[in-house]
């Protein structure tokens, strides 16, 4: 009975903190896969489906996008989440040579920190840790102005003595144009099956549909990214009945309705990335969805907006990306490091 109860209070935890990475309605496991993967990912609103100029960290997103990463680069990232919560991921080039293919192995990893468990009177027990993570492998082909990719993933989560499995799927493309700086990015994530759950309950996993566009002008020193994300699912508005309530004459309750306009920009992500120099890019974005999700909280506050620069120096490349998710959490912070192993062995 104790286990029991201790179970259903962190996961009850767990669950709304995640909400504010994806917070889309029903239960859903693994909702730690919708962290950005990297700082680069962060400054461009969470997500990415495609780029111009093929970065390979970029890989754990769109795998397609994995084609442009050199052998033997090593990125590590580590993002402060929520109260004890670190998020680390680990992104690296294998060196497997082949004509036009390229090899690459992830790792996500998310540490809630330490627990004390305790019976219903309070009583101290001990402590117990809770986790997500995922391991992945990735392959991507270029044939052409085309690039396929694909990942597959073993993905967990452990509360205590109890955990949850499953075996999941990334597929993606990217077309580039020959001569012009413009490439249009699809993808397919978290496609799978679930092996094993928390309890009987039933659960989704975290299927996300996305396509990207990413363009840079002729002449102009910038480069634009458009995202959409869960495009399998028109309507991802968080319209909580119990917020923004108006009434009638009579005091009844008239529901808040949405329009098709703002349901449609719910899907939306838009970024810029500015080439100040060759070494120096800043970095910035604006997500609806979370915009709109923050208003519902104390005030929107920078809800919505992320902002970060890169610095490439030799043989590493630095990254910062500053974005807040609601005003409540007052917004995380992820550093990345690249190193061209390559260049330093």
């Amino acid at each position: 009975m104790e286990k029991q109860t201790l179970f259903a209070l962190v996961v009850g935890v767990i669950t709304g903190q995640n909400v504010l990475a994806q917070s889309f309605g029903g239960q859903r496991v693994f909702p730690f896969l919708g962290l950005p993967t990297h700082a680069r990912v962060a400054a461009l609103g969470g997500q990415v489906a495609s780029a111009t100029r093929p970065d390979g960290v970029y890989f754990q997103n769109n795998p397609a996008l994995a084609d442009s990463l050199p052998d033997n680069q090593l990125s590590l990232s580590f993002m402060p989440y929520l109260a004890a919560a670190k998020y680390y991921t680990i992104q690296y080039g294998l060196p497997v040579k082949r004509k036009n293919a390229v090899w690459a192995a992830g790792l996500q990893y998310l540490s809630y920190g330490q627990f004390d468990l305790t019976d219903p009177q309070g009583n101290t027990l001990g402590t117990f840790t809770a986790n997500d993570y995922a391991l992945s492998l990735t392959h991507a082909r270029t044939e052409g102005d085309f690039s396929l990719g694909a990942t597959v993933k073993a993905v967990g989560s452990s509360i205590e003595t109890y955990s949850a499995f499953g075996l999941m799927a990334d597929f993606g493309a990217v077309w580039r144009h020959p001569k012009r700086e413009l490439s249009v990015g699809l993808v397919a994530k978290n496609a799978g099956v679930l092996l094993r759950n928390f309890g009987p309950s039933d659960a989704d996993l975290p299927f996300d549909l996305q396509a990207g566009i990413t363009v840079k002008p002729r002449y102009a020193p910038v480069r634009l990214t458009l995202t959409g994300y869960q495009l399998h699912r028109f309507d991802i508005v968080y319209n909580d009945p119990a917020l923004n309530l108006s009434y009638d004459l009579n005091g009844n309750v008239i529901p808040r309705k949405m329009s098709v306009a703002n349901r449609l920009a719910h899907h939306l992500i838009v970024g810029a990335e500015f080439l100040f120099s060759r070494n120096v890019n800043v970095m910035v974005a604006y997500n609806h969805r979370q915009r709109q999700e923050g208003k519902l909280l104390r005030g929107a506050g920078l809800a919505g907006l992320s902002f970060g620069a890169s610095v490439q120096a030799r043989a590493f490349q630095f990254t910062y990306a500053r974005f807040v998710y609601a005003p409540t959490s007052g917004g995380s912070s992820q550093l990345s490091v690249r190193m061209d192993l390559a260049r330093l062995l």
